[in-house]
């Protein structure tokens, strides 16, 4: 079962596992290189890798994920503890080896570090990749499993001996692990099915789609939770751009406010709903358009929230930037919908490979090339 995970989410030779090693030491060795120095509390430093663990583990577990789904696992006589160990151990592999092992190795190559640093940071990647299969697999009790873990992670960060903060934490994973080895491995799958449900859209009439769409949405509150955060930082973008001029503040904003992955990326990560809207007839112009003004909504709300926000700190606002605003949202919205259709993204493993897949940035990047030309040619 371990091996049929692993072969799964790192390849038939694990050769994503080596490719992701590989380009941790040369992150690691360029900088290094480099000289560049910048001191990391060691505090600081574990609450990075945990949070970076924590919240991919999260988004691995919660994702559609086809070698859980397959029912024909769970057909075959198994331990339950080994099943569960297999799946959570390869998926912890997975998220550590390919998310936080980049920010590790970054972390690493910047500061300076000892054996107990690196211990530690060990440590809270160990922690994180238990407690979140834990809590994600701990319906019923949920609350009180926040709580208890709530209260371990301030007492780890409140020592300042590295040795009582490592020895928190290896009592704090035995003790996520003894109540994991006691767990059902039908629950992880039964949140799965929670989660990813078998509903399909019934046609693929433009009223219907919309209605498909926000359906999504409230279904993967994940996705809708990520939109509000990038509206979030529509309104404080202002801030960041500081005293850019105002003609090339308002299109590097429109351009970044593109990169709403999780909306952009629909036909991608249900592989079903592509096979069945491929498969009617004159779908090809009915879905494209109807995605395209979705996406265009989405865009037009984060870039008139930006625009609402620069007026509030800045003052000023004319016509152009509302029309500079629909221009963006329109072309970021044909662009995902067309990338979407003619180049949808295959072979994925889990849905956090899906997110961070570097296509991602092609719209956004070509945005803001067409900012530079505007900034220039005005």
């Amino acid at each position: 079962m371990w091996k049929g995970f692993m072969v799964y989410l790192f390849g038939s030779r694990y050769e994503k596992a080596g490719r992701s090693i590989l380009i941790c030491l040369l992150i690691f060795w360029g900088l290094r290189q480099a000289g560049f120095f910048l001191p990391i509390v060691p505090a600081i430093l574990y609450l990075m890798v945990f949070a970076v663990t924590v919240g991919s583990m999260w988004q691995d577990l919660s994702a559609k994920n086809e070698a859980l789904a397959g029912k024909n696992l769970f057909m075959l006589p198994f331990c339950r503890w080994r099943l569960t160990a297999a799946y959570l151990g390869a998926l912890g592999a997975y998220t550590f080896l390919t998310r936080t092992a980049f920010v590790l190795a970054l972390a690493l190559a910047v500061s300076s570090w000892g054996t107990m640093e690196l211990t530690g940071s060990l440590l809270s990647a160990l922690y994180g990749i238990l407690l979140t299969a834990w809590i994600y697999g701990e319906r019923q009790h949920r609350k009180k499993a926040l709580l208890w873990i709530t209260f371990t992670i301030a007492l780890s960060f409140s020592f300042t001996s590295s040795w009582m903060f490592s020895a928190v934490l290896v009592v704090s994973s035995l003790t996520a692990l003894f109540f994991l080895q006691r767990m059902d491995p039908y629950t992880f799958y039964e949140a799965h099915e929670a989660v990813h449900g078998t509903e399909k859209p019934k046609s693929a009439k433009k009223d219907l789609l919309w209605s498909y769409f926000l359906r999504y949405l409230l279904h993967h509150r994940n996705y809708l939770v990520n939109t509000l955060i990038l509206w979030g930082v529509a309104m404080g973008l202002p801030m960041f751009l500081g005293q850019i001029e105002r003609s090339l503040a308002l299109p590097i904003g429109f351009s970044l406010l593109t990169l709403n992955t999780p909306v952009c990326i629909l036909l991608s990560c249900d592989p079903h709903l592509e096979q069945a809207i491929r498969m009617l007839p004159g779908q090809k112009r009915g879905f494209v358009l109807s995605y395209g003004l979705f996406l265009f909504t989405v865009n037009l709300i984060g870039d008139l929230i930006f625009l609402l926000s620069l007026k509030l700190q800045r003052g000023g606002g004319s016509g152009y930037d509302l029309c500079l605003a629909l221009l963006f949202a329109a072309l970021g919205a044909l662009g995902s919908a067309g990338l979407e259709w003619y180049y949808p993204i295959r072979g994925w493993r889990t849905q956090s490979e899906l997110w961070h897949h570097p296509r991602k940035y092609l719209v956004p990047g070509s945005l803001l090339l067409l900012s530079g030309l505007l900034t220039m040619w005005l």
